[in-house]
């Protein structure tokens, strides 16, 4: 073999071990990561060039966390919705204030599915999903914030804070804070065994898939915090471990009964609706 033709050889083996190496690591040629990150990175250099100048177009003040979601900002705890696309920043809605009761947690942009038939003419614009302080999830539309749905999900027995994606626009999580006991009640000796509870929703059309908790007598006492994500239930400890488990499997295997918003049901002795005021949702996943 020739030295020309072992360095081509060298080489390529070379690359190919590189490659695999990032293949290991998660990286992929063609994944909408590499673009997103290739993208970002051209506009970083052009924000950053010397010669790029900027013009102060528009300026506005919150009280509270400002966000962001393609396009709109949110202002005044979702309260006020600007349309950033314009040349200048323009109010899309306004809502009136809302008593501490009606404050919104957290909030999610839902967008319409491709192919699907869906069952009202208003799912196929953009919504804003958001938690509210009392235990409403309430989709709102996008444009004028008006209310297209509402669910009740619990009374007392846990406040629910955080919203988040299992499987983006299609599955979704509601995460309540982690349970306290008083100190009173600690300082007594009372025992709180149930750390969180989740409630998961299939999204348009909005359905309820189910709820669990995350119980200290199952999942053990050192339990921090949870999440679900692309199907995986995440349990982390306060020792730096992590344990994942298959949430489809433990909702095949678990599920006591399932519910269909807006049906009456009888559950351990209560009756009522699912997802209206006080009934709220069943707790249906039970994890032995």
């Amino acid at each position: 073999m020739s030295p020309q033709a072992a360095a081509t050889r060298a080489l390529g083996t070379h690359n190919v071990c590189r490659l695999l190496t990032r293949r290991a690591r998660g990286f992929y040629a063609r994944d909408a990561g590499v673009a997103h990150r290739k993208n970002l990175g051209l506009l970083r250099r052009i924000l950053c060039q010397e010669s790029t100048k900027f013009k102060n177009v528009w300026t506005t003040h919150s009280a509270s966390p400002i966000a962001y979601e393609r396009g709109r900002i949110y202002l005044d705890n979702y309260q006020c919705c600007i349309n950033s696309i314009a040349q200048v920043p323009r109010i899309r809605y306004q809502k009136p204030k809302c008593s501490k009761s009606e404050k919104i947690e957290d909030a999610l942009l839902l967008e319409c599915p491709l192919g699907e038939m869906l069952p009202s003419p208003s799912d196929y614009k953009s919504s804003l999903i958001v938690l509210t302080v009392q235990n409403w999830l309430l989709r709102l539309s996008a444009d004028s914030g008006e209310i297209l749905e509402k669910v009740y999900l619990a009374g007392s027995c846990c406040k629910f804070r955080y919203l988040s994606w299992d499987t983006p626009q299609e599955v979704m999580v509601i995460k309540s804070a982690q349970n306290k006991l008083p100190a009173a009640a600690r300082q007594a000796g009372i025992q709180q065994s149930v750390v969180f509870y989740l409630a998961v929703f299939q999204v348009l059309p909005l359905s309820f898939i189910g709820m669990l908790e995350i119980n200290k007598k199952i999942f053990g006492n050192s339990v921090t915090d949870v999440a679900v994500s692309n199907g995986i239930l995440i349990v982390m400890y306060s020792m730096g471990l992590v344990r994942l488990y298959n949430f489809q499997a433990i909702c095949e295997q678990f599920m006591e009964q399932p519910f269909d918003l807006g049906h009456e049901f009888n559950w351990n002795g209560q009756v009522g609706v699912v997802g209206k005021y006080p009934f709220g949702l069943p707790c249906n996943i039970k994890i032995t």
